[in-house]
């Protein structure tokens, strides 16, 4: 069986340049042990200069010889043309998640791994997301917009956020992996946490918070017509953590635990699935993503929806690929079928 050629494309401008190596490192090393697939390294450093990286990459950071796009061959390395017949990006965050990278792909002809440009642009958008999931029946939490701009009528804002009840959180409108999220407990927070946001995003939301919520993760695997749901897990913060921020993810090693299956009914998991569904369906996803979700702890019913991810971490001890796992499928497999559905598209 001849081999297919992947490119998996990491790194990038994002603030989450780090993480995406990370997820790089694990698919790379599930792509050797596969019979099915030939890796090859896409650097992106933060300049945004493409490089193509040599198998010791992670273990040196050396980025190799320079690659460019070709828009009449696709990628190049010096004069050679590179042989790629699909791409994995695992760029989290701008400029991976967000459409633009899809597009380039699409330009080079170079079939890729999940979302479409529109279905990438619109997820990454977490107002335009929740607007989509509200209209098809996903119950999601009230909140308001707020622009640099707004912050000249202060008084304005303050009476808006304190209408929909403190305890609010804070968040950029178009950033993944809580980059910038605050918990605001009363009004004297809110202007710190406005303005740390909006040092990362032009739009913030300003969202009703549930104190304490329990985090329901759910992943999504198929393609327009065919579309499963994997057993839903509860995220559980530890280490004095209010909530799964940034540092609960990434920098923390015992800043989380995952419960398969999440410790919920069997009603509220099918409801749960549901939604992820509909979310999934209502922006057109394709191939994979990661839609959370919020329970209230007093009451299983009120489920909300929270955002969906469409590049999902990838690391051995990210959500994703324990999902499915427990789904199931072994990650190897897991990156096998992803790549399928990528030519299939």
């Amino acid at each position: 069986m001849k081999k297919i050629n992947l490119a998996i494309i990491f790194g990038g401008q994002s603030l989450e340049h780090e993480v995406s190596l990370e997820s790089a490192k694990s698919v790379y090393n599930l792509c050797i042990s596969s019979e099915r697939i030939n890796p090859a390294l896409i650097y992106i450093n933060k300049k945004g200069e493409w490089f193509l990286a040599g198998k010791d990459f992670f273990k040196n950071g050396k980025a190799g010889e320079k690659a460019i796009c070709d828009f009449s061959k696709g990628l190049v390395c010096g004069r050679k043309t590179l042989n790629i017949d699909a791409a994995f990006s695992l760029i989290h965050g701008n400029t991976g998640e967000d459409g633009k990278l899809q597009g380039l792909l699409e330009l080079l002809k170079i079939p890729y791994v999940g979302c479409s440009v529109m279905a990438s642009a619109v997820s990454m958008d977490k107002m335009l997301t929740k607007t989509l999931a509200s209209l098809n029946g996903v119950p999601v939490l009230p909140d308001i917009l707020v622009e640099s701009g707004d912050l000249k009528n202060f008084s304005s804002v303050k009476k808006q956020a304190a209408g929909l009840g403190y305890p609010v959180f804070v968040k950029p409108n178009t950033l993944g992996s809580s980059v910038g999220v605050s918990k605001v407990k009363n009004e004297k927070e809110l202007l710190p946490a406005l303005k740390k946001a909006l040092k990362d995003d032009r739009q913030v939301l300003i969202e009703k918070g549930v104190d304490k919520a329990r985090e329901i993760v759910c992943g999504l695997l198929g393609d327009y017509n065919d579309v499963s749901a994997s057993p839903c897990g509860e995220v559980r913060v530890k280490g004095g953590h209010e909530f799964y921020d940034y540092s609960a993810k990434y920098l923390d090693d015992n800043g989380m635990e995952l419960l398969i299956p999440a410790p919920v009914s069997k009603e509220s998991e099918k409801r749960i699935r549901d939604y992820a569904l509909r979310v999934f369906k209502a922006i057109k996803g394709y191939g994979l993503a990661r839609a959370d979700f919020f329970i209230n702890p007093q009451n299983e019913k009120e489920i909300y929806f929270c955002e969906i991810n469409v590049i999902p971490g990838f690391t051995s001890h990210s959500l994703y690929p324990r999902l499915w796992e427990r789904g199931g499928i072994k990650p190897v497999k897991l990156v096998e079928k992803l790549v399928s559905l990528a030519l299939k598209k």
